[in-house]
């Protein structure tokens, strides 16, 4: 039905990727548990691969890419290293993070020696720079 009213729009019908199993919230898509229609590999089923599903989809159900995200290098309640880099001072201490983030996605981080809550970008190695 939904291709029907896309075509009838003049849009494109979309070939998505469709999962082989249930994949709950936070489970990584891998080409192991998903399969894209005709057995064809695209570009854009590669770009999905590699990432979170934000929520739970069933087995035979399509993912879209809004129903995906970048994968959580810090969980909530991780312990979590904080850097503050200023020209040739780096200080460097250990913090709890009071989030979820991926990549350069911003995370609450409670300082655990002040205790106090900083603001943070996670970085490539799952530290958390401060600025």
């Amino acid at each position: 039905m939904m291709s029907l009213i896309c075509l009838a729009l003049g849009m494109s019908v979309d070939a998505s990727l469709t999962a082989n199993q249930v994949l709950r919230a936070g489970s990584v898509i891998t080409q192991e548990n998903t399969s894209p229609a005709d057995d064809v590999w695209q570009d854009q089923h590669t770009e999905l691969i590699g990432r979170e599903v934000s929520r739970t989809i069933y087995a035979g159900q399509p993912i879209a890419a809004q129903d995906t995200r970048a994968p959580r290098l810090v969980k909530r309640n991780q312990l979590v290293t904080l850097k503050y880099v200023k020209g040739p001072l780096e200080i460097t201490l250990t913090g709890r993070a009071l989030g979820e983030a991926g990549l350069n996605e911003s995370v609450p981080v409670l300082n655990l020696e002040s205790r106090q809550t900083v603001e943070g970008i996670v970085q490539a190695g799952g530290w958390i720079w401060v600025n």
